[in-house]
């Protein structure tokens, strides 16, 4: 019993790479391909409330395994739910509100596949790195169900209308190559180095002023869901004016000297 209650949780990777400012949550169901059952996303989430607190930790990247970043949703668990529960249990939901509200960058480091809910997981960060023989896929209409944490949103607006219509009605997964030149990768790495390349970008993240990266971070975000707002922008931009980073940032460049961020 204890090692299938194991089985749910995540891991953290901190030893085995350490980074300054850097949190590493991996999916750690192995025996189930990383599906995301309610305990595992209920991990999830609780780690990213640990991190949006902790001020030690600028930028976090969820990755999986070598095989299976997430294989989404776990099937068993699906059987049981019904329409009404599905509402009621707010099924994924929890899912997008907690990445949706999580402030800090968040980097998706793509080995293998990574398939329904485990894709939308991807779509959730802030940026994808994955090698080329990395698998996107959302074959939710293959069991009667379509995409429920966001995949149609998310793929047509990153991809198109055309290309998201023929990875979810046809069920044809991108590979990390197709997904990169069709901009859904924001870097292509090595076969093994999906998760190197991520902390090396998540540790240039973390020297930013962590004030700055949440205010950008949450003007693009408004950008992509409802569209151009100048205004929206320059509220944040006179914002930061008014910050203790915007004090640091400049007297650290006048100064010549690297900033020590107060925030």
């Amino acid at each position: 019993m204890a090692q299938a209650q194991d089985d749910q949780k995540l891991r953290l990777i901190l030893a085995s790479a350490p980074r300054p400012g850097v949190r590493v949550l991996a999916l750690n169901r192995p025996s189930k391909r990383n599906a995301l059952s309610q305990e595992l996303i209920d991990e999830l989430l609780l780690q990213l409330r640990v991190a949006a607190d902790d001020n030690g930790a600028q930028c976090v990247v969820i990755t999986g395994s070598e095989s299976f970043f997430s294989a989404g949703a776990d099937i068993k668990e699906i059987s049981q739910i019904d329409a009404e529960k599905a509402h009621r249990t707010r099924y994924l939901e929890d899912l997008c509100d907690g990445l949706h509200s999580f402030r800090k960058p968040v980097i998706a480091a793509v080995e293998g596949k990574a398939l329904g809910g485990g894709f939308e997981l991807a779509l959730m960060a802030d940026f994808i790195v994955a090698t080329p023989a990395a698998e996107f896929g959302l074959p939710e209409v293959s069991i009667g169900l379509i995409p429920g944490a966001g995949g149609t949103q998310r793929l047509t607006s990153a991809v198109g209308k055309y290309r998201a219509m023929k990875v979810i009605l046809l069920g044809e997964p991108l590979s990390g190559t197709e997904a990169s030149n069709a901009g859904l990768v924001s870097l292509l790495a090595e076969p093994g180095k999906a998760l190197e390349e991520a902390l090396d970008m998540a540790t240039k993240l973390a020297s930013r002023s962590p004030t700055a990266l949440r205010l950008a971070k949450e003007a693009i975000c408004r950008a992509d869901e409802l569209g151009q707002d100048e205004r929206f922008e320059r509220s944040l931009y006179y914002h930061a004016f008014g910050t203790k980073d915007k004090v640091e940032g400049v007297s650290a460049f006048l100064e010549k000297r690297r900033p020590v961020w107060k925030s």
